[in-house]
């Protein structure tokens, strides 16, 4: 008979007899909507000695309630098979009812619902000259000269030249200076304040650290010290990452014990070799469900509040897979500026300065890349090297993210099927602690990619597995 163990701070819990669990899994590759990670629905473990403990003697009246989660690791026969953490739900009357999730509606602490631009991400005193030659990998921020001749609405200041962060052998004294994050420099600050590690070949890509955030919010000539924070756009820490896995296609895989975050493109996990052969372990394949949204449609959101967005450019149009199929939308908060035909940003946008009460001004999240000191100025623009932030034309996010899903997508079909999986077959399949490294799996001639699963404990029956056609 398969055993099975719930561990709670390496402790084995008592279970009651013959008691089932259904772990619910999912792929974050075909998740675009939210960040999932697993979970059992609420069932309840019995009142015992041992457990009381674990929860505080909730049962009595004198009890106060355990508000820590637990940390729990679950075993079937022998192995390691998940990681999360036990939540005490209520007591019922044959024990403690509770909940075990990975917790990622909880993975950034107290800064799980707090806008960037409210929280404190530390200051640094305004330096008496800015520095052009800006480094993209130890600096916090550059200020890459932007086009922008509504900086101040229909009254600009005496000597204002139509742009901000004007640079002619030194930056002009009459401009606004807006520094840009680096986005690298900004995942390196959720790391610190959320005891919390990102790794992956996203932040490992040359090109990526190069990204900064756009934002029109000036250092004042009065001001003494820049604010981190008010160069940063109004979206929580989960929806920045949400959002730049809908813009480059990423798998976020979250490993809850170590506080690891992998970001990976989703692109190359699609070509990873098939190395499972798990043709026995199921049996004669037959049904099968069409998938009926077999064309992306990727798009974002424009910043309303700049005037050349307001008619987009062709590049910057949403893009359909071709066809007359029903359309699977990826729609991200991020997009970048139009640029000259030199390629410096441009923009018609009112900027957030004291000058003409102009305090209350917004702008969207947005990304640039910095290049540098070139021909002279701080160059920054919607390309780097081979990458280009737009739907069309050369060089574009599709046609370097996001390939290999719409062949996917427009090929593929669904099937969930029952398997005879071991404990070891499980552990391979937990996409988030081993970062997507065993995604598919070859059956009876065909090569899947593994979706949802649902997975009885003890391992008494078979797994349920939602299988995609490559």
């Amino acid at each position: 008979m398969s055993s099975f163990q719930i561990r709670l701070e390496g402790q084995a819990i008592d279970l009651q007899p013959n008691k089932t669990i259904t772990l619910n899994r999912f792929n974050p590759v075909l998740d675009f909507d939210v960040i999932q990670g697993a979970r059992v629905l609420d069932f309840v473990v019995p009142f015992s000695p041992k457990n009381n403990k674990f929860f505080n003697w909730y049962y009595k009246p004198q009890a106060a309630f355990p508000t820590e989660d637990l940390y729990c690791e679950q075993y079937a026969d022998g192995e390691l098979i998940e990681r999360g953490y036990i939540t005490l739900r209520e007591v019922a009357a044959d024990g403690y009812k509770v909940m075990y999730t990975q917790n990622l509606g909880e993975v950034f602490g107290d800064y799980q619902k707090v806008l960037l631009s409210d929280i404190d991400f530390g200051s640094v005193a305004k330096p008496v000259t800015f520095t052009a030659a800006a480094n993209h990998l130890t600096d916090a921020y550059c200020l890459p000269m932007v086009q922008n001749a509504g900086y101040y609405g229909t009254a600009p200041p005496v000597g204002f030249g139509g742009y901000m962060n004007e640079y002619t052998s030194g930056y002009t004294a009459s401009t606004p200076k807006v520094p840009m994050m680096y986005l690298r420099w900004l995942l390196e600050r959720i790391e610190d304040i959320c005891n919390f590690t990102i790794k992956g070949e996203f932040v490992d890509d040359v090109i990526m650290q190069r990204l900064v955030l756009y934002n029109t919010f000036a250092v004042e000539p009065a001001d003494t010290v820049i604010q981190y924070r008010n160069h940063l756009p109004a979206i929580t820490i989960p929806d920045l990452l949400k959002e730049l896995r809908k813009l480059f296609n990423l798998g976020l895989f979250f490993d809850v014990r170590t506080r690891t975050l992998t970001m990976r493109y989703a692109d190359a996990l699609l070509q990873q070799p098939t190395v499972l052969n798990w043709s026995k372990k199921f049996g004669v394949i037959a049904a099968r469900s069409p998938e009926m949204a077999t064309r992306l449609e990727l798009d974002w959101e424009v910043d309303s509040g700049d005037g050349r967005m307001k008619v987009r450019p062709a590049d910057y149009e949403k893009y359909n897979t071709p066809g007359s199929e029903l359309l699977f939308p990826v729609k991200t908060s991020f997009s970048t500026t139009d640029v000259t035909v030199t390629g410096l940003p441009i923009v018609e946008q009112p900027g957030i300065t004291t000058i003409n009460n102009q305090r209350n001004n917004k702008f969207a999240p947005r990304l640039l890349f910095w290049h540098g000191m070139v021909g002279g100025i701080p160059f920054a623009s919607n390309y780097y090297s081979t990458t280009r932030l737009a739907w069309h034309g050369t060089n574009n996010l599709v046609d370097h993210y996001w390939k290999q899903f719409e062949t996917f997508r427009g090929r593929t079909s669904r099937r969930v099927l029952p398997g005879n999986l071991t404990a070891t077959d499980i552990a391979l399949i937990d996409m988030h602690q081993r970062a997507g490294q065993t995604m598919t799996v070859h059956v009876q001639g065909r090569d899947y990619l593994i979706g949802n699963q649902r997975i009885n404990l003890p391992l008494a029956g078979p797994t349920e597995l939602e299988m995609w056609m490559r």
